[in-house]
């Protein structure tokens, strides 16, 4: 099974209880992607977040709000890939 996930380098704008609002490093564009389907690309998964890290999630779960997502961050990979990511980062 595969599909499109954006995949890119962002900052935390704020976090919410069912989505986090982020703005994407390469150009200011802003999403809101849910919480329980994308992974933080970080080791510390429990606050203290650098100011620009990467993150993955399922296209279905990213929302633009405004501006646009590069289209280099939108790749199609396969569902094993992005499990392999939650198992690293969030051990699930």
């Amino acid at each position: 099974m595969s599909g499109d996930f954006f995949k890119g380098y962002v900052h935390l704008v704020s976090q919410g209880l069912i989505n986090a609002k982020y703005s994407i490093t390469e150009n200011n564009g802003i999403i809101k992607v849910l919480n329980s389907t994308h992974v933080r690309m970080v080791q510390n998964q429990y606050g203290g977040y650098p100011d620009s890290f990467e993150i993955i999630a399922p296209m279905d779960a990213v929302q633009l709000i405004e501006g646009e997502i590069p289209s280099d961050h939108i790749q199609y990979l396969s569902a094993s890939i992005y499990l392999a990511y939650r198992q690293q980062y969030q051990g699930i």
